[in-house]
Protein backbone atom coordinates (compact mmCIF):
# COMPACT_ATOMS: atom_id res chain seq x y z
CA UNK A 1 0.00 0.00 0.00
CA UNK A 2 1.49 3.55 -1.02
CA UNK A 3 2.38 5.25 2.09
CA UNK A 4 2.76 9.17 3.08
CA UNK A 5 5.94 9.00 3.56
CA UNK A 6 7.64 6.49 1.04
CA UNK A 7 6.95 5.51 -2.41
CA UNK A 8 4.77 2.41 -1.69
CA UNK A 9 5.51 -1.30 -2.09
CA UNK A 10 2.37 -2.11 -4.89
CA UNK A 11 3.23 -0.04 -7.36
CA UNK A 12 5.55 1.93 -9.18
CA UNK A 13 3.41 3.74 -11.42
CA UNK A 14 1.69 7.49 -11.11
CA UNK A 15 -0.77 9.40 -13.39
CA UNK A 16 -0.07 13.25 -12.70
CA UNK A 17 -3.39 15.38 -13.89
CA UNK A 18 -1.86 18.86 -14.37
CA UNK A 19 -4.12 21.49 -13.78
CA UNK A 20 -4.44 24.20 -16.57
CA UNK A 21 -4.54 26.95 -13.95
CA UNK A 22 -0.93 25.58 -12.85
CA UNK A 23 0.46 25.18 -16.93
CA UNK A 24 -1.12 28.44 -18.28
CA UNK A 25 -2.00 31.66 -17.25
CA UNK A 26 -4.82 33.81 -16.86
CA UNK A 27 -3.91 35.72 -20.14
CA UNK A 28 -5.29 33.41 -23.33
CA UNK A 29 -3.44 31.15 -25.14
CA UNK A 30 -0.35 31.59 -22.96
CA UNK A 31 1.90 28.86 -21.26
CA UNK A 32 3.02 29.40 -17.81
CA UNK A 33 6.49 28.46 -18.60
CA UNK A 34 8.56 29.29 -16.06
CA UNK A 35 6.01 26.36 -13.33
CA UNK A 36 5.79 24.16 -16.76
CA UNK A 37 9.79 23.95 -16.86
CA UNK A 38 9.99 23.38 -13.12
CA UNK A 39 6.83 20.40 -12.76
CA UNK A 40 8.65 18.59 -15.98
CA UNK A 41 11.85 18.72 -13.95
CA UNK A 42 10.13 17.25 -11.07
CA UNK A 43 8.26 14.38 -12.89
CA UNK A 44 12.02 14.35 -14.95
CA UNK A 45 13.44 13.15 -11.94
CA UNK A 46 10.71 10.93 -10.32
CA UNK A 47 11.62 9.27 -13.43
CA UNK A 48 14.67 8.90 -12.40
CA UNK A 49 14.09 7.23 -9.29
CA UNK A 50 12.07 4.54 -11.12
CA UNK A 51 8.62 5.35 -10.94
CA UNK A 52 6.58 5.43 -14.03
CA UNK A 53 4.43 8.18 -15.25
CA UNK A 54 1.00 8.66 -17.28
CA UNK A 55 0.41 12.57 -17.84
CA UNK A 56 -2.74 14.32 -18.68
CA UNK A 57 -3.58 17.26 -18.99
CA UNK A 58 -6.18 19.99 -18.15
CA UNK A 59 -7.32 22.46 -20.72
CA UNK A 60 -6.53 25.88 -19.05
CA UNK A 61 -6.36 28.84 -20.90
CA UNK A 62 -6.33 27.18 -23.96
CA UNK A 63 -9.14 24.02 -24.56
CA UNK A 64 -11.20 25.74 -21.80
CA UNK A 65 -11.46 29.22 -23.12
CA UNK A 66 -11.52 28.13 -27.10
CA UNK A 67 -14.45 25.62 -25.89
CA UNK A 68 -16.25 28.49 -23.87
CA UNK A 69 -16.22 30.66 -27.23
CA UNK A 70 -17.12 27.72 -29.66
CA UNK A 71 -20.52 27.66 -27.45
CA UNK A 72 -21.05 31.29 -26.83
CA UNK A 73 -20.63 32.22 -30.44
CA UNK A 74 -22.99 28.44 -31.13
CA UNK A 75 -20.03 27.55 -33.48
CA UNK A 76 -20.79 24.74 -35.67
CA UNK A 77 -19.50 21.34 -34.62
CA UNK A 78 -17.17 21.07 -37.35
CA UNK A 79 -15.76 24.71 -36.41
CA UNK A 80 -15.83 23.61 -32.70
CA UNK A 81 -13.66 20.22 -33.07
CA UNK A 82 -11.62 21.65 -34.95
CA UNK A 83 -10.84 24.59 -32.69
CA UNK A 84 -10.41 23.26 -29.69
CA UNK A 85 -8.34 19.98 -30.33
CA UNK A 86 -6.14 22.62 -32.59
CA UNK A 87 -5.60 24.41 -29.43
CA UNK A 88 -4.88 21.77 -26.84
CA UNK A 89 -2.46 20.01 -29.29
CA UNK A 90 -0.64 22.99 -29.22
CA UNK A 91 -0.54 23.36 -25.25
CA UNK A 92 0.19 19.10 -25.47
CA UNK A 93 2.99 19.87 -28.24
CA UNK A 94 4.67 22.86 -25.75
CA UNK A 95 4.36 20.72 -22.71
CA UNK A 96 5.91 17.48 -24.35
CA UNK A 97 9.15 19.85 -25.97
CA UNK A 98 9.43 20.89 -22.49
CA UNK A 99 9.62 17.28 -20.63
CA UNK A 100 11.83 16.18 -23.55
CA UNK A 101 14.17 18.80 -22.81
CA UNK A 102 14.26 17.55 -19.28
CA UNK A 103 15.26 13.95 -20.60
CA UNK A 104 11.65 12.15 -20.76
CA UNK A 105 10.32 10.39 -23.75
CA UNK A 106 6.98 11.94 -23.90
CA UNK A 107 4.21 10.72 -26.66
CA UNK A 108 1.24 12.50 -27.14
CA UNK A 109 -1.74 10.67 -27.23
CA UNK A 110 -5.21 12.53 -28.17
CA UNK A 111 -8.13 11.16 -26.66
CA UNK A 112 -10.31 12.11 -29.27
CA UNK A 113 -8.13 9.37 -31.57
CA UNK A 114 -8.32 6.08 -29.00
CA UNK A 115 -11.60 6.96 -26.79
CA UNK A 116 -15.23 6.50 -27.16
CA UNK A 117 -16.68 8.38 -24.55
CA UNK A 118 -20.11 7.94 -23.20
CA UNK A 119 -21.10 10.39 -20.77
CA UNK A 120 -18.85 10.75 -18.19
CA UNK A 121 -17.12 7.48 -18.76
CA UNK A 122 -13.79 7.85 -21.70
CA UNK A 123 -13.94 4.56 -22.92
CA UNK A 124 -10.09 4.32 -24.25
CA UNK A 125 -8.15 1.91 -25.84
CA UNK A 126 -5.21 2.21 -23.07
CA UNK A 127 -3.55 -1.16 -24.63
CA UNK A 128 -1.14 1.32 -27.08
CA UNK A 129 -0.37 3.43 -24.25
CA UNK A 130 0.57 0.44 -21.58
CA UNK A 131 2.57 -0.98 -24.75
CA UNK A 132 4.69 2.13 -25.32
CA UNK A 133 5.28 2.26 -21.69
CA UNK A 134 7.35 -0.60 -21.53
CA UNK A 135 9.59 1.13 -24.06
CA UNK A 136 10.05 4.11 -21.35
CA UNK A 137 7.19 6.29 -23.03
CA UNK A 138 5.56 8.69 -21.03
CA UNK A 139 2.41 9.09 -22.13
CA UNK A 140 0.63 12.47 -22.63
CA UNK A 141 -3.32 12.70 -23.12
CA UNK A 142 -5.05 15.73 -22.43
CA UNK A 143 -8.78 17.32 -22.01
CA UNK A 144 -10.34 17.19 -25.18
CA UNK A 145 -13.19 17.42 -27.80
CA UNK A 146 -15.30 14.88 -30.05
CA UNK A 147 -17.84 14.09 -32.38
CA UNK A 148 -21.65 13.12 -30.29
CA UNK A 149 -24.57 12.67 -32.85
CA UNK A 150 -24.74 15.72 -34.26
CA UNK A 151 -22.88 17.94 -31.69
CA UNK A 152 -19.47 17.97 -30.33
CA UNK A 153 -18.74 17.12 -26.04
CA UNK A 154 -16.06 17.14 -24.15
CA UNK A 155 -13.83 14.31 -22.67
CA UNK A 156 -12.53 16.09 -19.06
CA UNK A 157 -8.49 15.11 -17.95
CA UNK A 158 -10.21 14.23 -14.66
CA UNK A 159 -12.23 11.52 -16.22
CA UNK A 160 -9.11 10.76 -18.35
CA UNK A 161 -7.03 10.36 -15.18
CA UNK A 162 -8.77 8.06 -13.57
CA UNK A 163 -9.58 5.71 -16.41
CA UNK A 164 -6.17 5.88 -17.17
CA UNK A 165 -5.06 5.07 -13.88
CA UNK A 166 -7.10 1.98 -13.70
CA UNK A 167 -5.77 0.70 -16.82
CA UNK A 168 -2.01 1.13 -16.63
CA UNK A 169 -1.55 0.00 -13.00
CA UNK A 170 -1.71 3.06 -10.65
CA UNK A 171 -2.87 2.91 -7.40
CA UNK A 172 -3.32 6.80 -7.04
CA UNK A 173 -3.93 9.76 -9.20
CA UNK A 174 -2.19 13.04 -8.18
CA UNK A 175 -3.91 16.00 -9.28
CA UNK A 176 -1.51 19.05 -9.61
CA UNK A 177 -3.52 22.06 -8.58
CA UNK A 178 -3.16 26.24 -7.63
CA UNK A 179 -4.32 25.27 -4.54
CA UNK A 180 -2.57 23.71 -0.99
CA UNK A 181 -4.98 20.70 -0.63
CA UNK A 182 -8.91 20.02 -0.14
CA UNK A 183 -10.11 23.11 1.82
CA UNK A 184 -12.14 22.68 4.94
CA UNK A 185 -14.67 25.49 5.66
CA UNK A 186 -12.79 26.88 8.42
CA UNK A 187 -10.14 27.26 6.04
CA UNK A 188 -7.56 24.98 6.96
CA UNK A 189 -6.01 22.57 4.60
CA UNK A 190 -7.67 18.59 4.73
CA UNK A 191 -4.82 15.48 5.17
CA UNK A 192 -6.98 12.96 4.81
CA UNK A 193 -10.54 12.56 3.70
CA UNK A 194 -12.87 10.11 2.63
CA UNK A 195 -14.18 10.84 -1.40
CA UNK A 196 -18.05 10.50 -0.18
CA UNK A 197 -17.34 13.26 2.65
CA UNK A 198 -16.88 16.03 -0.18
CA UNK A 199 -20.23 15.61 -0.75
CA UNK A 200 -21.42 16.81 2.66
CA UNK A 201 -20.61 20.23 2.80
CA UNK A 202 -17.99 19.77 5.25
CA UNK A 203 -15.12 21.56 2.67
CA UNK A 204 -15.24 25.12 0.76
CA UNK A 205 -15.89 25.30 -3.04
CA UNK A 206 -12.38 27.81 -3.91
CA UNK A 207 -12.90 27.80 -7.66
CA UNK A 208 -11.51 31.13 -8.50
CA UNK A 209 -14.30 33.35 -10.01
CA UNK A 210 -12.24 34.28 -12.74
CA UNK A 211 -11.39 30.95 -14.07
CA UNK A 212 -13.26 29.48 -17.47
CA UNK A 213 -14.45 25.97 -16.86
CA UNK A 214 -16.80 24.07 -19.34
CA UNK A 215 -16.05 20.84 -17.88
CA UNK A 216 -18.62 21.46 -14.97
CA UNK A 217 -16.37 22.11 -11.95
CA UNK A 218 -16.20 20.39 -8.61
CA UNK A 219 -20.12 18.69 -9.25
CA UNK A 220 -18.52 16.76 -12.74
CA UNK A 221 -15.03 15.89 -10.87
CA UNK A 222 -17.13 14.21 -8.43
CA UNK A 223 -19.20 12.51 -10.36
CA UNK A 224 -15.77 11.54 -12.81
CA UNK A 225 -14.55 9.72 -10.19
CA UNK A 226 -17.29 7.88 -8.71
CA UNK A 227 -18.54 6.71 -11.97
CA UNK A 228 -14.55 5.80 -12.97
CA UNK A 229 -12.72 4.20 -10.18
CA UNK A 230 -11.77 0.96 -9.66
CA UNK A 231 -10.96 -1.14 -6.87
CA UNK A 232 -7.17 -0.82 -8.16
CA UNK A 233 -7.30 3.10 -7.11
CA UNK A 234 -7.62 3.45 -4.15
CA UNK A 235 -6.18 7.12 -3.36
CA UNK A 236 -6.16 10.66 -5.25
CA UNK A 237 -3.56 13.29 -3.84
CA UNK A 238 -4.69 17.12 -4.27
CA UNK A 239 -0.98 19.07 -4.15
CA UNK A 240 -0.19 22.66 -5.21
CA UNK A 241 1.96 22.41 -8.63
CA UNK A 242 2.98 26.34 -7.52
CA UNK A 243 5.40 25.28 -4.45
CA UNK A 244 8.30 24.06 -5.32
CA UNK A 245 9.20 20.26 -4.48
CA UNK A 246 5.51 19.17 -4.50
CA UNK A 247 5.29 17.59 -7.73
CA UNK A 248 8.14 15.52 -6.96
CA UNK A 249 7.22 14.53 -3.53
CA UNK A 250 3.62 13.50 -4.23
CA UNK A 251 5.07 11.06 -6.89
CA UNK A 252 7.33 9.50 -4.31
CA UNK A 253 4.49 9.12 -2.13
CA UNK A 254 5.76 11.56 0.21
CA UNK A 255 2.83 13.20 2.42
CA UNK A 256 1.57 16.75 0.73
CA UNK A 257 -1.80 18.41 0.16
CA UNK A 258 -4.45 16.18 0.75
CA UNK A 259 -5.73 12.42 0.26
CA UNK A 260 -8.83 11.81 -1.21
CA UNK A 261 -9.47 7.98 0.23
CA UNK A 262 -11.59 6.22 -2.73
Amino acid sequence: MQTRDGVGRHTRVRVIKIGGSVLTDKKTFKLNYHVAERVAGEIAAAIEKGIKVGIVLGGGSYGHVAASNARSLEAPPADALSLVTMYMLELALAVADILASKGVKPVIYPPHSFCNPEGLMPRCNWSYIRRDMELGITPVVYGDVYACGKDWCIVSGDELAIEMACSIGSSSVIYITDVDGVIAADGKIIDEIHVDELEHGNVANREASDKVDVTGGIRRKLDAIKLNKCPAVREIIVTNGLREGNTYAALMGYGCGTRIIL
